[in-house]
């Protein structure tokens, strides 16, 4: 399921770096909802930032230990930054800035086949597809390659500089999404699967954001299970009539 937590909570997109860094990794990104109009209807993608957070021991070893996922996990197509280590929380707080794209998909028949229509070889992607049973739905999906950020975590495992922080490769995360509406009409969701502010059934579940608004949808435990054993996941459907 999927949890609306009201305007501005805490996603993501995009977020390659969350299996990997820190005991805490939170992420957020911003979707308009024209980008997703104009990327269903014109299929060029557009590009997203996602902020990540991830909790570090020390100010130190968040430099350290942030320096070599981002040269780890960074690629020219899907790159990740490092902005700044600062005390917060139990230790340090560290804060990346990745940057992917929202494209279209058709999507395909197979896990195996979507994530390779929608990934190739990049980490991390956001894309829009025609909704597998109604037409007038656009499905938002978060899709990322598992086996290549499981690849990277023992990596980093192995590297000294996890190793004297104590890594285990045990993470807490989070994945929000900030859906702005940036045109003259409401934008309408769908939220499948999902609790709507706790006042709604989940199959009737819809979230009306008006001109010039935002909400915020965020990944509840049973769906990262199901992002971490699939590869991909619906965020949200937009009724687009």
């Amino acid at each position: 399921m999927i949890t609306r937590r009201g305007l501005f909570n805490a996603l993501a997109a995009g977020a390659a770096a969350l299996v990997l860094a820190g005991c805490q990794i939170d992420t957020r990104t911003q979707i308009r909802v024209s980008e997703i109009l104009s990327v269903a209807q014109s299929g060029t993608p557009v590009p997203v930032s996602a902020a990540i957070t991830a909790q570090f021991v020390t100010p130190a070893w968040c430099r350290d230990e942030g320096t070599m996922a981002v040269e780890t996990i960074s690629t020219p197509a899907v790159p990740l930054q490092l902005g700044a280590c600062a005390p917060g929380g139990p230790g340090a707080l560290g804060q990346f800035q990745l940057t992917t794209n929202l494209i279209r998909t058709d999507g395909g028949q197979t896990d195996g086949t979507i994530l390779m229509n929608v990934l190739g070889q990049d980490r991390a992607r956001f894309a829009v597809y025609p909704h597998g049973k109604h037409k007038h739905l656009l499905s938002v999906g978060l899709f990322l390659n598992i086996p290549q950020l499981e690849s990277d975590k023992a990596n980093l495992t192995a590297m000294p500089v996890y190793k004297r922080g104590l890594y285990k490769g045990q993470v807490n995360y989070s994945f929000t999404v900030d859906i702005v509406n940036d045109t003259d009409k409401p934008a309408n969701f769908y939220l499948a699967d999902v609790s709507a502010g706790g006042d709604l059934p989940s199959d009737e579940a819809i979230m009306m954001i008006p001109p010039g608004g935002m909400d915020t949808v965020t990944l509840d435990a049973d769906t990262q299970a199901k992002l971490a054993a699939n590869g991909w996941v619906n965020f949200l459907s937009m009724i687009n009539k």
